[in-house]
């Protein structure tokens, strides 16, 4: 309400003086700042018609831009800005967040490579970097800037998440648990977390360690259906065909198109002799082959067979 009546004012004082050009800029911030970011482009479209060698201006642009999920155009306008400040951190961050969020990593790179060369202390610029190394498949360059970012900020948990994705997929399972372990201490509502440590529990076989995380995860995101399919398979392990089945109805009452969830359905119910329920589960499963695991081939087959 408070930012609404500042937006209030300066329109008025606009509308009594449109070539104050302080008031607009200060308009537009305002209406940025507050998600108005039609009515911000506008005004700043404006100020750079007559001051478009004013690099902050294209910067701020580019912020409303991404704002608007039009990235192709923030890119220019961060692209101008740099033009004429092309040292500025900012700018050159921003340009690389937006190739980010295009996927354009080997674009996205240097951008952040350069921030740190200006600011050799700033923790985002190591944790983007160890983000798009990790994408890229290159997981010791990503492990070197994800540890870098920690060092500078420990609080991240979005590091520690990252941090214990590489060394999973580079065999360090103790190193791995561990950071899982300290995201769930660093934000205890984190999901993805406690999902990832009962998935690898779940791997080693110590099945009551990955039910207890699995619980967690299911308690803090009903509508996880991976976590619902592991959690049913110890559930089937321990001759518990009831409760899995439960689990898994229960899974498909939020989500009732996932392929793996009616095919591991449909599998109980063979167990436990229910031809009918198994035929149709196996049906939904091919109907919803797109979120399948297994193969396609494979359970067309065994469609198939039980006609």
């Amino acid at each position: 309400m408070e930012n609404l009546s500042k937006i209030n004012e300066l329109t008025d004082k606009l509308d009594q003086n449109p070539s104050d050009f302080k008031i607009r800029r200060e308009l537009a911030i305002e209406l940025m700042e507050s998600g108005y970011n039609e009515e911000a482009l506008k005004q700043l479209y404006y100020l750079l018609k007559r001051f478009p060698e004013d690099s902050r201006l294209h910067y701020n642009a580019g912020i409303v831009l991404e704002n608007l999920k039009k990235y192709d155009k923030a890119i220019i306008s961060y692209q101008n800005a740099l033009n004429i400040s092309p040292e500025e951190p900012d700018f050159l961050y921003n340009l690389g967040y937006a190739y980010l969020q295009l996927g354009e990593f080997d674009k996205a790179i240097p951008f952040f490579k350069r921030v740190l060369q200006l600011e050799e202390n700033d923790a985002n610029s190591y944790f983007n970097l160890g983000y798009l190394y990790s994408k890229k498949q290159e997981h010791d360059l990503s492990i070197t800037c994800l540890k870098a970012a920690i060092n500078l900020n420990p609080q991240d948990h979005l590091a520690h998440f990252y941090l214990a994705y590489e060394y999973d997929k580079t065999g360090k399972r103790e190193l791995c648990k561990q950071h899982y372990e300290k995201v769930i201490e660093l934000c205890a509502d984190y999901s993805w977390a406690y999902f990832n440590l009962g998935s690898i529990y779940y791997e080693e076989g110590e099945n009551d360690k990955a039910k207890e995380f699995l619980q967690k995860t299911l308690d803090l995101n009903p509508k996880d259906d991976n976590a619902s399919v592991i959690y049913s398979k110890i559930l089937a392990k321990e001759n518990r065909f009831d409760e899995a089945i439960m689990l898994l109805k229960n899974a498909l009452l939020n989500n009732p198109y996932n392929g793996d969830v009616n095919y591991t359905l449909a599998h109980y119910y063979k167990e436990t002799g229910d031809q009918e329920h198994y035929k149709y589960h196996l049906k939904e499963a091919l109907n919803n082959h797109d979120s399948l695991s297994v193969s396609i081939k494979q359970l067309k087959l065994e469609y198939e067979a039980v006609q």
